[in-house]
């Protein structure tokens, strides 16, 4: 490391050691301080005001074009260890270290280690595993937050409140830097697009949900994410974002049939009709745009790069190592130069090549059989607690909620086959946020099950005693 890596490095400690702790003292019985504190953290997750920024810093960043280039530490991690030290020292009672699925993750992390042995860069290898390890902190903080169902309604206020400025980032690069398909301040328009999908299918199912006061807002902030996903002009994203509208509306009309739920029905489908006719020309020109069969191609002998890797490893060739194995001196991406020259194109051999598109296959071809099936157990794990927290709590907004998360869950795992950006950390922090409000609605859900069960127990007693007690009498005068 160079001596400004070092400098990073004594910054890092004196803010997640010193700084971090003291803040987190200080507001640790002050509550409307914690939930200043949180929005800013749900902010700073976008990392920009107007167009991308890294906001934190990187510790050795190196030029590599895997999933991670460095120790990069966030603002929005900085924030989350203050608001645990303040959910610790302020009601050590009921804090939680060790939140329903934190283990799962963990057995991921663990699992996705044995790739290590194969990986030929292991530094690169590191720095994986430090973003994968450290994401849990978010996830342990969101969970702790939300107490009460008021926390839990502000969780997703906060996230709202964050899509509506990434409209106005994507409306200024829309309409004032003429941009095509606009970012916001993400890496690229299909983060943008899949972050969106998965809130905004939040959005609508709590607009569909039981009528409360922020139902209106809430629809709004649907509408927000679709305005967002439209201008992206994301083809799978675009396609997704209707499959899980019609997803959502679907399942909350199965859950019980209301005037409310068919006006915003309505509403949606004349909006959506308006939007289409405006749009069409935009839209069908990213359907067309030269270059689209040869994304899918590449895309193709990526994943066929992958399932050599896994052929020959069946423990994966190793965290991030998926663009240090694709290049020379390794064959997994001889066919991609074969294929360019029978094109009649150039061939440069000391180009660097990327890294696969498809989450999956990249999961199988870095981490394996191991790090693949853990990850699935992640996944169907908490989709199966979505479902079981939709039906217990149906005909009601934690009910309503369970659905969106299911859905937009879903969307994005969907959509994995295409894109990874659930790799990503701007994707991958509100991914663990929601993730954590199903772990807290599912502790809830046992909680009220076994709040249920005690109030029947004791309601057979009750009439049990006064069987009894009827009975008496009669054989008292017997």
């Amino acid at each position: 490391m160079e001596t400004l890596d070092y400098v990073k490095l004594a910054l890092l400690a004196l803010i997640l050691f010193v700084l971090a702790p003291a803040y987190g003292f200080k507001i640790r019985h002050r509550p409307n301080w914690q939930r200043a504190t949180f929005f800013v953290m749900c902010f700073t997750i976008v990392g920009g005001f107007f167009q991308a920024a890294e906001w934190g810093f990187t510790i050795h960043p190196i030029l590599y074009r895997g999933t991670a280039r460095g120790y990069h530490f966030f603002w929005t991690e900085f924030l989350a260890v203050a608001l645990l030290w303040a959910q610790m020292l302020g009601n050590w009672r009921e804090f939680k270290f060790f939140p329903p699925g934190f283990w799962l993750w963990i057995l991921y992390c663990c699992a996705s280690l044995i790739s290590f042995f194969n990986a030929p860069a292991l530094l690169q290898a590191s720095f994986a595993a430090v973003k994968a390890f450290k994401i849990v902190v978010i996830f342990v903080v969101a969970f702790n937050f939300i107490r009460t169902d008021d926390d839990l309604r502000f969780v997703i206020k906060c996230v709202s409140g964050v899509m509506i400025w990434e409209l106005i980032a994507s409306m200024k690069q829309k309409y004032v830097d003429h941009v095509y398909q606009v970012m916001g301040t993400f890496e690229h328009q299909n983060s943008l697009c899949m972050f969106a999908i998965m809130i905004g299918m939040v959005f609508l199912a709590m607009a569909m949900g039981p009528r409360h006061k922020s139902s209106n807002y809430f629809l709004f902030a649907y509408l927000v994410c679709a305005a967002v996903v439209q201008s992206s002009f994301s083809r799978g994203g675009l396609v997704i974002f209707a499959f899980g509208t019609v997803c959502v509306i679907a399942a909350s009309l199965l859950d019980r049939v209301t005037p409310r739920r068919v006006k915003v029905l309505a509403v949606l489908g004349c909006i959506g009709l308006l939007g289409s006719m405006l749009a069409m020309d935009s839209i069908m020109k990213r359907f067309n745009q030269y270059g689209n069969d040869e994304s899918k191609k590449t895309r193709e002998l990526l994943n066929l790069s992958a399932r050599m890797m896994l052929q020959d490893h069946w423990a994966g060739i190793g965290w991030n190592n998926f663009a240090e194995t694709i290049n020379k001196p390794w064959r997994y991406g001889d066919h991609i130069d074969h294929w360019q020259e029978m094109n009649g194109n150039p061939v440069d051999r000391t180009y660097k090549k990327g890294t696969c598109e498809s989450l999956w296959y990249l999961l199988l071809a870095e981490t394996g059989y191991p790090g693949f099936v853990t990850y699935l157990l992640i996944l169907v794990a908490y989709l199966w607690w979505n479902v079981r927290n939709a039906i217990f709590f149906r005909h009601h907004y934690l009910g309503a909620i369970s659905i969106g998360i299911f859905f937009g869950c879903l969307m994005n795992y969907m959509q994995s086959f295409l894109e990874r950006v659930l790799t990503q950390p701007r994707n991958m922090m509100l991914w663990f946020i929601l993730l954590a409000v199903t772990s807290r609605i599912n502790v809830w859900r046992k909680a009220e099950k076994k709040r249920r069960a005690l109030l029947r127990r004791e309601i057979r007693v009750l009439r049990r005693r006064a069987l009894m007690e009827a009975r008496q009498p009669q054989q008292l005068a017997a």
